[in-house]
């Protein structure tokens, strides 16, 4: 149907003017829209940043602080430091620790605590994890956390660990308190005979079944009483198991083992071996696989020593030697012999492997040691020369001196002296005591004649240092005497060819000395010997070819004239006596000039020997009562 347009026109007039007002409503609505909308998103904005603010107040707050509503283990540590909360939580850490266990098993009881167990609590831990709730790495998680906080309080349990080391110590202490442990049948070897003893089961804590208490004991922190879980403990050998080791070991006890060494022997029984038999189990093994059976070899090795050391054992023995005139030649004087030793813990081995074995016989092992000085082989030593002579003469001299002399050179005959070694006077003689021989003689005490045990020695010293002297041999202590003595100057021997020697009492070898050097890659040898009231030292060597130059001696015309005479009181001369003990003599200066060259003509040594004699005068010894009535006395007056 149509319509005329005068009709349609007021409606759409309508129309158009009704639409008008509508649009303007809306217009109108929209502006308060957006107008509350802007005033929603400050409100919003304003919110967010009140709770930005707020919240960064709040972090800043607990920084080093635990968030509040939490708690470990039932105790709230909210709003305290780390420090602060372990403090806290100690007193509920050593609680829990000091708890204790009653266990019991038959009339033993015993209490331990936690700590005793091995229990330790993790604070550290505990105390970690409560200060990392609400500061998460993850976002999501820190509003999960912060809504659980403000929902309610938060627990953290206490870490707490056990140590199976300690508490298998305090089982094995539980173990040793029942005195139940299984016994395994075994060997006994008694006199040589073995006999066997039976196995027998025993009761030990079921570990597993006590660790479980433990740790439910943790979990509940409850403290528990009841039983003490055990279990039987079987023996792991029985008498059928060691019925081999058995017949094994009374073969072998059977025959003795006989140990030989030259001409002597030794049996080792039955009932000596026995005491050495160890019987062994294997941890890794059970029933007769697990038995064995071995020999104590340290303990056989000082058995075998003791019994053995003093028959075999013996030190080696140098040969001594003498100058043969006749073979021109070293001859034994003495034959050496070989040192042995026996050698326990080889011999043990051998006895060990004989023992378990069919051959019953050992031959005795042992260390044999050469001699310096072999008998077999005088060659090694080198000595083919007489290097050199010197003699002495000790006419005049008492039975004391004389005597002195004699066993001074008895004892230094067959000194050697090693290649580049030194020879020393007094360590050759050994120390001057009776027990070797020497009586007592005049002696120069001081600046005074005297008497001691071993006076005279000095002529001794004095023939060996005239043999070293024109020998050529390097001198490396020399000590002339300061006072002229007659019997070095007899048959025509200058003064100033001397030596002197001194023992200290109680340090007989750092007195005066006289020592030379061996400057060969030989041995050399000292011949010493009396005839009649002469004494003659001879050194034998490889030929050195020395060409030895004395000059001497020289006197410069200095002189000393002698000292005053002396009168000495000795309390133990008889009365009535005078008697003269010293005469007098000018002092006087002596020197020798020695040079040495080698065989190709090169100078080896150039050395002055002098001597300083100092003067004396007469001395007069006299007894109490004649004090002032000898010549000296007189002369005074």
């Amino acid at each position: 149907m149509s319509l005329p347009i005068e009709s349609i026109g007021p409606v759409n007039q309508y129309a158009s003017g009704g639409s008008s007002i509508q649009l303007g409503w809306l217009r109108l609505t929209s502006s308060r829209l957006r107008l509350v909308a802007a005033r929603a998103s400050f409100a919003a904005a304003m919110l967010i940043l009140v709770a930005a603010v707020g919240l960064f107040a709040f972090r800043t707050l607990y920084s080093e602080k635990i968030y509040p509503s939490i708690s470990v283990a039932g105790v709230e540590v909210g709003g305290l430091t780390s420090a602060q909360a372990s403090e806290k939580l100690q007193s509920q850490a050593d609680a829990i620790l000091a708890s204790t266990l009653t266990l019991w098993f038959g009339k033993q009881t015993w209490n331990p605590t936690l700590e005793e167990l091995g229990v330790t609590v993790d604070l550290p831990a505990a105390l970690a994890s409560a200060y990392d709730i609400g500061r998460e790495p993850d976002a999501r998680a820190r509003v999960d956390s912060a809504l659980t906080l403000i929902q309610g309080e938060r627990t953290v349990p206490l870490q707490l660990q056990v140590s199976q080391t300690v508490l298998n110590e305090w089982f094995d202490r539980v173990d040793s308190d029942i005195a139940m442990p299984a016994a395994n049948a075994y060997l006994v070897i008694d006199n040589g005979v073995v006999s066997v003893m039976p196995d027998q089961n025993g009761t030990e804590v079921d570990r597993d079944a006590a660790r479980a208490i433990v740790i439910s004991s943790l979990e509940t922190l409850q403290p528990f009483q009841g039983l003490l879980p055990t279990k039987a403990e079987v023996a792991r050998i029985h008498v059928a198991d060691l019925a081999i080791a058995k017949s094994h070991l009374e073969t072998a006890l059977k025959t003795p083992v006989k140990l030989d060494y030259g001409k002597n022997d030794w049996s080792l029984t039955g009932v000596d071996m026995g005491e050495f038999v160890v019987v062994g189990i294997e941890p890794a093994q059970t029933g007769a696989a697990a038995v064995t059976l071995s020999i104590d070899d340290k303990k056989l090795g000082k058995y075998l020593s003791s019994l053995l050391r003093d028959e075999i054992d013996q030190s080696p023995q140098n040969a001594e030697v003498a100058w043969s005139y006749d073979k021109d030649k070293l001859v034994s004087a003495e034959t050496s012999r070989d040192g042995i030793e026996l050698r326990p813990q080889k011999l043990a081995e051998a006895v060990i492997s004989s023992f378990w074995g069919s051959t019953k016989v050992v031959e005795i092992p042992v260390t044999v040691t050469k001699p310096e000085i072999d008998s077999k082989n005088l060659k090694a030593l080198g000595i083919t020369t007489r290097l050199a002579v010197g003699d002495s003469s000790f006419e005049g001299s008492d039975y004391g001196r004389s005597t002195n002399v004699q066993v001074g050179s008895s004892l230094l005959n067959g000194t050697l002296i090693p290649p580049q070694g030194e020879f020393s006077f007094n360590h050759s003689i050994g120390e001057i005591t009776e027990e070797l021989g020497y009586v007592e003689a005049g002696v120069v005490v001081g600046e005074r004649i005297g008497k001691d045990i071993g006076g005279g020695i000095c002529q001794v010293s004095t023939t060996v240092f005239r043999a070293a002297f024109f020998a050529g041999l390097p001198i490396v202590e020399w000590n002339p005497h300061r006072y002229r003595l007659g019997f070095y100057e007899q048959d025509g021997w200058s003064p100033g060819l001397d030596a002197s020697i001194l023992q200290p009492e109680g340090d007989p070898f750092n007195g005066g000395d006289f020592r030379f050097s061996n400057p060969s890659e030989s041995w050399m040898m000292i011949e010493s010997f009396t005839e009649g009231s002469r004494i003659y030292v001879a050194i034998f060597g490889a030929d050195l070819g020395y060409d030895v130059q004395i000059n001497g001696p020289y006197y410069p015309e200095t002189k000393y004239p002698p000292t005053d005479d002396m009168e000495i009181v000795d309390g133990e001369l008889p009365g009535g006596t005078v008697q003269q003990s010293e005469y007098e003599l000018e002092g006087m200066d002596v020197t020798f000039q020695r040079t040495v060259y080698d065989q190709d003509g090169k100078l080896l040594w150039d050395r002055t020997f002098g001597t300083h004699f100092y003067p004396r005068g007469n001395v007069y010894k006299v007894s109490p009562d004649m004090v002032g009535k000898s010549p000296a006395a007189q002369d005074g007056n």
